[in-house]
């Protein structure tokens, strides 16, 4: 009886042994499956063991030491905030705007994120700022002047927030003023201003057009005299040549009736049409011919 009782006694020994070796085993494993972890393509990992910061790790297969390293992991790759604000004008008109950024963390500067922002960084570092900046930018104009310069301002806006990450590694991409909302009665005051501008500016137009046709018309008027003028003088040259030509021929005849005093009989001669005349005065003579 005494020997199978300590039989009995033995296989209980080893069950238990079996046991308890299973589940440290089982526990070993676990333990040594818990400390590798993977940070998937566009991610980085941020190491830390007793909650201190310890290392940045990229993508891939990495181990950390159980129960005592913990790692969290942020993104990488472009993200989306949007935020309504309200924003007031340089004229004091308020209005709703709703603004988008696209922004990405720099690599190389998670670690410096975390310590900065932790894991809440958005709300701890972006959207402070992007309740800030857009409003400080929107009030150096007239509301006026935002709806018509709205591409202005959003680079604006972009700028200051790009000056403000620079250091702590927030890469702002891209910002988008979605919506711009004014009140309704400014909004038709505005509509009413600028179609009055588009009516003066279309007179301005016409009265240019007027100018420019009527400078047009005195160029085509101022042509036409100088082309009758040049006419002029030059019939005027022309009359004067010939009237010089003239008085020189005269000239040439006299000089030749002086110097050869048959030359008027040969004209004579010349301009006689071979008729006499049928009437004579009795002291007319007859044409001779010699």
């Amino acid at each position: 009886m005494k020997i199978e009782i300590t039989e009995s006694a033995q296989k209980s020994r080893k069950i238990k042994s079996i046991i308890v070796t299973s589940v440290l085993s089982f526990f070993v494993l676990m333990t040594a499956l818990a400390g590798f972890y993977t940070i998937e393509q566009g991610y980085r990992g941020v190491l830390l063991r007793f909650g201190k910061m310890i290392d940045v790790v990229e993508s891939g297969l990495h181990f950390k030491i159980p129960y005592i390293d913990s790692v969290y992991k942020l993104s990488i790759r472009t993200q989306k905030v949007t935020k309504k604000l309200a924003v007031y004008s340089k004229d004091v008109q308020g209005a709703d705007v709703l603004l988008s950024v696209n922004f990405a963390l720099n690599p190389a500067q998670v670690g410096n994120i975390y310590s900065v922002g932790g894991m809440d960084y958005e709300a701890r570092l972006i959207e402070p700022q992007l309740m800030a900046k857009p409003k400080d930018v929107f009030g150096k104009y007239n509301a006026v002047n935002i709806v018509q310069a709205r591409e202005k301002l959003t680079h604006e806006i972009q700028d200051e927030l790009l000056a403000q990450f620079k250091d702590i590694g927030i890469i702002i991409q891209s910002v988008q003023i979605e919506n711009i909302d004014f009140s309704d009665s400014y909004e038709h005051s505005v509509e009413e201003r600028m179609k009055a501008e588009v009516e003066v500016q279309k007179v301005q137009q016409n009265l240019e057009r007027e100018r420019i046709n009527a400078d047009m018309m005195r160029a085509s008027a101022q042509g036409e005299a100088d082309a009758r003028l040049a006419k002029a003088q030059a019939d005027a040259k022309a009359i004067e040549i010939r009237g010089k030509a003239e008085a020189e021929a005269i000239r040439a005849k006299a000089r030749a009736m002086q110097e050869n005093p048959q030359y008027v009989q040969m004209l004579q001669a010349e301009r006689w049409d071979g008729k006499l005349p049928h009437t004579m005065l009795p002291s007319q003579s007859i044409p001779v011919i010699k």
